[in-house]
Parts: structure tokens; sequence; C-alpha cells
């Protein structure tokens, strides 16, 4: 269950852009290997153990239309839609067997994640090799005095860097970074595989089956 409770810069706080971005990445598919590790409570006395669980995120770009897929081993899976020119989004989300399509405005998320925003972008000493690429090292610090570490490609440009909660205003690619959640589970992001390629607007629609929902109408049925 801790998986549902997790569910990616400014320069100087002035204004930031790609460093050296050659392209600008607007259709293809972006994977993540993801790696979940925590440890489970016991009782008392007993030994500690740590829970590890490993899956996949899954992005899917066209122009303003964006679709992430996570699916754990043990099965788990959530799918968000993101239409940017709408500024709509739906969460695909399956209730005992009943399946619904949450429809929430973009807007919220921005207001959500507002303390990541207008952070100060400060340049890392580490560089690491994938395949071909060179990955760097950054940091952001944010207005609250907190710090947030990665690795980037700066290879391509995201048109809607704000798909990745941390790194908002960072328009190259996110690659190797931790995410801290509420239980003490972290969640590692490690960058997969980058295919620019062309994608079938039929990846952007609700799957035949789902119930269209507002998210007050989901909440209700919730309660």
């Amino acid at each position: 269950m801790f998986v549902k409770k997790a569910a990616l810069f400014l320069l100087l706080a002035t204004g930031y852009r790609a460093v050296s971005a050659q392209e600008q990445f607007t259709e293809g598919v972006i994977t993540y290997h993801i790696t979940i590790t925590g440890r489970v409570p016991t009782d008392a006395g007993e030994p500690a153990l740590t829970e590890t669980k490993s899956g996949k995120l899954t992005i899917y770009i066209k122009d303003d239309n964006i679709r992430q897929d996570i699916l754990l081993e043990d099965g788990y899976s959530h799918s968000r839609i993101s239409n940017y020119t709408t500024g709509k989004e739906i969460i695909l989300q399956t209730v005992n067997t009943l399946k619904y399509a949450i429809e929430v405005n973009l807007k919220d998320y921005r207001k959500k994640n507002a303390a990541y925003y207008n952070a100060a972008f400060e340049p890392g000493q580490g560089q690491k090799q994938w395949g071909n690429y060179e990955l760097k090292e950054g940091r952001l610090r944010y207005r609250d005095g907190s710090s947030f570490s990665f690795y980037y490609l700066d290879t391509y440009e995201l048109r809607h860097p704000e798909i990745f909660e941390r790194t908002p205003e960072i328009r190259n690619i996110p690659a190797l970074y931790d995410l801290p959640m509420s239980n003490g589970f972290n969640t590692r992001f490690e960058l997969e595989q980058i295919s620019p390629e062309p994608v079938s607007l039929a990846v952007f629609r609700v799957p035949e089956g789902y119930r269209i929902i507002s998210r007050k109408e989901y909440d209700k049925l919730m309660k």
C-alpha cells in the first residue's frame, strides 16, 4: 500500500534554461526502471526487515499529450493521461474491479507542487556515463531551504518538464534520482531508454470500460 502514497531549474532562481540541449523531445517514449525500498514494521524484538519492489515508468509524449504508466512487479499500476492544450488530466484507477477515469485540472498540480518552482540550480561536479551519453549532476535548492540532487541528460529538451514534480522547470531530462516517500520508503528512478519515435494518438484516449468522473465524484465514492 505504500506505493499508493508515492503515487521530474532556474539558475540562481532567475530563469534557467537547458544548458546544451540539442533537440526538442516532442514525440517518443521515455522509460525508467523503478526500485522502491524501505523498512517494514516488525514486532518488538524482531529483526528489521527491508522490502524491495521494482517496476517501470513509461512516458509517452506527442506534442502537448503525455501519458505516464507505472507498473510494478506485484501488479500495481497507475496511469495518468495529460493534455496540456485543454489543461485536463485523466487518472486511470481500478477499485474493486470498477474502472474509473478521474478528470482533474492540471492547474491543481501546479498549486500542489508550488514549493518546487523558482528553485536555485547548482551544477554539480559528478558525471556518469549512460550508453553513449554523459549524464551531468545537478542540485536544486528550494525556497524552503531543502534541496534535491539528481543527474540529467542535456541532449534533449522537454516542452513540459512539469511532468517531473521535483524538477518542474528543468527542461533537460532527469536521468537518475531518488524520491523519499512519506512512509519512510524511497523510490529510485533510473533512465532506461529514450526513443524518439511516432506515437499514436490512440495512446492518449481513455480505454473502453472506464467511467469518466470528476475528482469530487470519485472522492465521494471512496467515503
